[in-house]
C-alpha cells in the first residue's frame, strides 16, 4: 500500500487526524471516548498478514485499560470476552486487539472495533446478574488454587440419606474438616444456614465456613441466622482472599 495515511483520510473525508506513533504505524485521532472521557485508542498500519490490507489496532492498550480493575481469569469471562471477539470479527494476540480491513470498508471497519473496544473496556460494568455468577466462578477457582493443601472436594454430600444437603467444598484438616458454602444471595444464605444445622443435628464432626459475595449487602435476618450456625465467616471474596488461607491453616493446626 503506497500511501496509507492518503487512503485514511480518503476513508473519513479528511475528517481524522493522524500521528505517528511508530515508524509505519498511526494513531487515529477521533472523537470517541471511554466513559471517564479518555480518548479511545486506535491506531492504523498496513497488515503485515496482506500489504492490501489495513490492520485496524489498540497495540494492546484496551486489556491493560481493563486489567486495572478487572481480570478475564476465569472460564465464564473467557468464553463472554471470546464471544465479543466473534461477533465483531476482531482477534487477538498476546493482548492486542485487532482487526484487518480493505480500504474501501475502512470507515465502517473502524466503527466496528470502537464498538468492540467499549464493550470489553466495559466488562467490569456487566449487569448485576452476570457479575453474581462470576463470584461463584472465582471462589472455585481461589479454592482449588489457593487451597490446595486442604485436598478440596466440590459438591460433597455428607449425610447420604440427605442428598439435598450439599457441601459447597469440603477442606479437609487435621482434627475436623471444614464445610465452605459461597454465599451470594438470600437464598443461598438460607440452603447454607439450613445445612448447617442439620449436619450440626447430625452430630458431624466439622467447622462451618461462609464466604460472602457481599455481607454488608445481605438481609440482616438471613446473615444473622447464619452467624449463629457458622464457626467462620469471610465478608467479600476480597475479604477470603486475603486471609482465608491464613485464617483456615490456624484453624487447622
Amino acid at each position: 500500500m503506497n500511501n496509507l495515511v492518503e487512503v485514511v483520510k480518503h476513508a473519513f473525508e479528511g475528517q481524522v487526524n493522524l500521528h505517528e506513533r511508530r515508524k509505519g504505524i498511526w494513531q487515529l485521532i477521533l472523537p470517541v471516548f471511554h466513559e471517564d472521557g479518555d480518548m479511545i485508542d486506535i491506531y492504523v498500519r498496513v497488515s503485515p498478514d496482506s500489504g492490501n490490507l489495513i490492520r485496524i489496532t489498540d497495540l494492546g492498550l484496551s486489556l491493560m485499560r481493563l486489567s486495572y480493575n478487572f481480570e478475564i481469569n476465569t472460564p465464564p469471562r473467557e468464553k463472554i470476552f471470546e464471544t465479543l471477539l466473534i461477533q465483531n470479527a476482531v482477534m487477538e494476540h498476546e493482548g492486542e486487539l485487532y482487526l484487518d480491513s480493505a480500504p474501501e470498508l475502512l470507515f465502517q471497519s473502524v466503527m466496528q472495533f470502537v464498538g468492540l473496544v467499549q464493550k470489553v473496556c466495559n466488562m467490569r460494568l456487566w449487569q448485576r446478574d452476570t457479575v453474581k455468577s462470576l463470584f461463584y466462578e472465582d471462589l472455585e477457582v481461589f479454592v482449588f488454587d489457593k487451597l490446595s493443601m486442604f485436598q478440596p472436594r466440590q459438591n460433597v454430600v455428607p449425610l447420604p440419606d440427605y442428598p439435598v444437603l450439599e457441601v459447597d467444598y469440603v477442606l479437609e484438616a487435621k482434627n475436623k474438616p471444614f464445610f465452605l458454602y459461597g454465599v451470594g444471595s438470600q437464598d443461598r444464605a438460607k440452603t447454607a444456614a439450613i445445612a448447617l444445622l442439620e449436619f450440626q443435628k447430625a452430630s458431624l464432626a466439622f467447622m462451618g465456613v461462609i464466604v460472602y459475595e457481599s455481607m454488608e449487602s445481605m438481609p440482616k435476618k438471613a446473615a444473622t441466622y447464619l452467624t449463629k450456625n457458622a464457626d467462620k465467616q469471610f465478608t467479600s471474596l476480597d475479604d477470603f482472599r486475603s486471609s482465608g488461607v491464613q485464617t483456615l491453616s490456624r484453624l487447622a493446626a
